[in-house]
């Protein structure tokens, strides 16, 4: 399929992991697509990955949690292709802990990283967007159905993405621009993917041992495919679209399931 023939894509955080299995994707898709990532230093390793497709693939190095870098890695995106058709917000950093234990550092850390640095890059980017009546997308998390514990900096960032595009629909509503959230479910991650504890230190993610985990194509797949078709909300796996329905009808039911998983992670 050529799904996406000529269409730029931008999307944040795609120098490895999720974001680059979405890129791998649309440019086999004929699309053509912003890399970012913070680091300059990764663009020839990253580009290297994907040569076959040309001029249809740059990476920009800019850290989205800035104004001026987030308006820059629009900018350049539209100059070198010459216009925005979807930007995929995916950037961001997951952190474990209770709210109490972790530092501020760490709460400004995660909020700035998931939440600033999508709105900032949105903001940049709805003028272009909507001149190609495009697609503004967010990378939300079946975290976001009902809060967890031990990560309620990562649910309250990933919940807020949900009320964004319930906003941003409204603002948007005249232009023919597609907003849209996923409830993204369990996906591998790359062995080199860290997370934040409560103290700012980078760990290993944990395990999700007993629970069915997809893989990064298979996940990008559900992302260009909630694109093209343009829907809204959609929620990753059998066992999300069971809590999210359970939540929005007997939300104590899942309150409870939740709490006793959290008693059973927390005792000594």
């Amino acid at each position: 399929m050529m799904r996406f023939q000529n269409k730029v894509f931008l999307i944040t955080g795609s120098s490895g992991g999720l974001g680059k299995a979405i890129a791998t994707r649309v440019l086999s898709e004929g699309g053509k697509v912003a890399l970012n990532g913070r680091s300059e230093s990764k663009a020839s390793e990253v580009l290297g990955a994907f040569k076959e497709f040309g001029d249809r693939v740059i990476y920009i190095a800019a850290d989205i949690t800035s104004a001026d870098d987030a308006e820059r890695l629009v900018n350049k995106t539209v100059e070198h292709f010459g216009g925005l058709d979807v930007l995929i917000n995916n950037a961001g950093m997951s952190a474990f802990g209770t709210l109490e234990q972790s530092s501020p550092a760490v709460i400004k850390e995660i909020i700035d990283s998931n939440l600033t640095g999508s709105l900032y890059v949105s903001h940049f980017a709805i003028p272009f967007i909507k001149k190609n009546k495009g697609s503004i997308e967010f990378i939300s998390s079946l975290a976001a159905i009902h809060g967890l514990g031990n990560y309620s900096l990562y649910s309250s960032v990933k919940m807020a993405y949900i009320g964004a595009v319930q906003s941003l629909r409204k603002e948007l509503q005249g232009d023919g621009v597609h907003v849209g959230a996923i409830y993204l479910g369990f996906t591998k991650n790359d062995a080199t993917k860290k997370t934040l504890n409560a103290n700012g230190g980078l760990e290993d993610v944990p395990v999700r041992a007993g629970l069915p985990v997809a893989s990064q194509s298979e996940s990008a797949g559900i992302v260009l495919d909630q694109i093209y078709k343009r829907k809204t909300f959609v929620v990753q796996s059998a066992l999300g679209k069971t809590n999210f329905i359970v939540n929005r009808i007997l939300p104590r039911i899942i309150h409870w399931v939740l709490s006793n998983q959290y008693r059973k992670m927390t005792k000594p």
